[in-house]
Order: C-alpha cells, then sequence, then structure tokens
C-alpha cells in the first residue's frame, strides 16, 4: 500500500546531517526515520488532552527528549 499523504519540513543543515549519518549507520532511509518518528510522537501524545512541552519560541532541539 503507497502513501497517500506527504509530509514536507524543513531542516536546520546540523539537523539533515544527523539524520543523514543515523540513516546510513543503520541502513534505512530517511522517509523510514521520519514516519517512526511520527509514529513515536503520536504514541506519546495521542490522546493528550495538555498542551505540548514545546518550546517553540527558542527555535531549539529539547536536550532531554
Amino acid at each position: 500500500m503507497g502513501a497517500k499523504h506527504r509530509v514536507t519540513i524543513n531542516l536546520a543543515e546540523e539537523e539533515y546531517q544527523e539524520l543523514v549519518e543515523l540513516s546510513e549507520r543503520s541502513r534505512v532511509s530517511l522517509a523510514w526515520l521520519g514516519r517512526q518518528a511520527i509514529i513515536d510522537f503520536l504514541d506519546r501524545y495521542a490522546g493528550d488532552e495538555r498542551q505540548l512541552p514545546l518550546d517553540l519560541a527558542s527555535g531549539k532541539r529539547r536536550a532531554n527528549d
């Protein structure tokens, strides 16, 4: 079954390079990493009524995740 929806995101160069390295090291595609990250995120927060714990103002990744 093919994908029915496409999501496009912009990454900082450092984030992209980290993903490429992880992809190569794990022998999986960037698309697989993206889908897995989304699945993990939905599993963690789906149905959670609270505001997501995101620091949108800083633009930095959370160090504790």
